[in-house]
């Protein structure tokens, strides 16, 4: 199969968009060791962050380097062609992935704590 992701763009400016409420998401780790989410929006489009620097899990608030703050308003996306859509678009712009980390860190979200056999992910929100 031939995956071929066009129209590329920067997402708007984190002042005009503060906050985003995501429905369909993975967060992938990269061989350099950093996490990103991979998303498709509301608006269709698909997403991927700069690093994730700092989680709320009482909130399901993530956020990113750029400052933005991403919402986990349900579980990991499930369905195989979507996230195999959000993985493509990672990988046609980082290094390689090496983990899929959704259900640890949705885990960690469920129970308000990082798992002891996982370790601390993402550093706590402040």
């Amino acid at each position: 199969m031939l995956i071929y992701v066009s129209n590329c763009r920067q997402a708007p400016s984190v002042e005009s968009q503060a906050e985003v409420d995501l429905y369909h998401w993975r967060i992938l780790q990269l061989s350099s060791g950093l996490l990103r989410i991979a998303a498709q929006l509301d608006s269709g489009s698909f997403r991927v962050t700069t690093s994730l620097s700092a989680i709320d899990l009482t909130r399901r608030i993530v956020r990113t380097e750029s400052g933005r703050r991403y919402r986990l308003c349900v579980p990991p996306e499930e369905d195989p062609c979507l996230t195999m859509l959000m993985i493509a678009n990672v990988a046609r712009g980082s290094s390689a992935i090496t983990h899929d980390v959704s259900e640890v860190v949705w885990r960690a979200v469920e129970a308000g704590a990082w798992p002891s056999e996982e370790g601390i992910l993402i550093p706590a929100l402040q």
